[in-house]
């Protein structure tokens, strides 16, 4: 079979199989080349070539793991955040980039030299690598209660970052061990959001990432809430709270991080004009 009529083929079943695709054909595409380590100028070259048997064996199982919904940056084995490359996996949250937004923020914190962090649920460690990147002299502390997820997160720390960075992986609940280095300047998040009503809603890519990053309760605000009222505690005084939220949650944040004894709470939108970070200072 042709490196032409295996995409032609794939493209035809990506179109039947209902996965999220905004192009099929390009899609099938970046399968093939991931598959088989080809290149622009190697694709085109090839194009009217038979492929191996082995080429063929391996483009045909990544294909039939995405045709099951597999998430792609599973199948490829990272996602690009802000300016680097991350490494994901099954288990871990594949970085947002709506989640950007929350880098910006932090970034325009340009008053103080020196600032401790702390952020529940690091994830793949997008947010806090991404920031001290930017702003080398920073202490972060990255909590992450999923063990699945911290394998990802040592890596991409070690990987992108250099060694006298200031980045402290925590394995466990932030709601138990974030005091022990409490006050903070900043609690940022990306905390799960979703209602537990909602999951099954949602595309086969996103029902392949852990729960544990998915699910903020059965309204999808109790994370939120509980975060929102230890983030209060945790602050020093003047310090900021950022966390995303969901795009029907604008009141629902505002009112929680008021309740809470935070003041100028605002929710910042997104490039679409979507509700996407709500914000406070104790």
């Amino acid at each position: 079979m042709t490196l032409e009529s295996f995409v032609n083929l794939g493209k035809k079943r990506i179109e039947e199989s209902g996965i999220q695709c905004a192009d099929p054909m390009l899609h099938m595409k970046q399968i093939l080349g991931a598959s088989i380590s080809l290149d622009s100028i190697q694709f085109y070259s090839r194009w009217q070539e038979p492929l191996t048997e082995n080429e063929f064996q391996l483009a045909n199982k990544l294909l039939e793991r995405r045709l099951k919904g597999e998430p792609f940056q599973y199948l490829v084995g990272y996602e690009w955040f802000w300016h680097s490359q991350f490494e994901v996996g099954p288990g871990v949250l594949i970085p947002r980039k709506e989640t950007e937004h929350l880098v910006e923020e932090l970034l325009k914190c340009r008053d103080l030299r020196t600032i401790q962090v702390a952020e529940l649920g690091a994830g793949s460690g997008n947010i806090g690598i991404s920031v001290l990147l930017e702003r080398p002299d920073w202490q972060w502390h990255g909590f992450e209660i999923n063990p699945e997820s911290i394998p990802y997160l040592g890596k991409n720390v070690g990987q992108l970052l250099p060694l006298d960075a200031k980045y402290f992986i925590h394995e466990g609940n932030f709601f138990e061990l974030a005091k022990d280095w409490a006050p903070y300047d900043v609690v940022v998040s990306n905390p799960p959001y979703i209602a537990a009503s909602e999951l099954k809603k949602l595309s086969q890519e996103v029902q392949c990432e852990p729960k544990l990053a998915l699910i903020g309760g059965e309204a999808g605000t109790e994370i939120f809430n509980h975060l929102a009222v230890n983030s209060f505690q945790l602050l020093r005084p003047q310090g900021l709270f950022l966390s995303e939220i969901g795009s029907d949650q604008e009141i629902a944040a505002k009112e929680i991080l008021m309740k809470s004894g935070f003041q100028s709470v605002e929710v910042l939108r997104d490039y679409a004009g979507l509700p996407r970070i709500v914000k406070g200072i104790k």
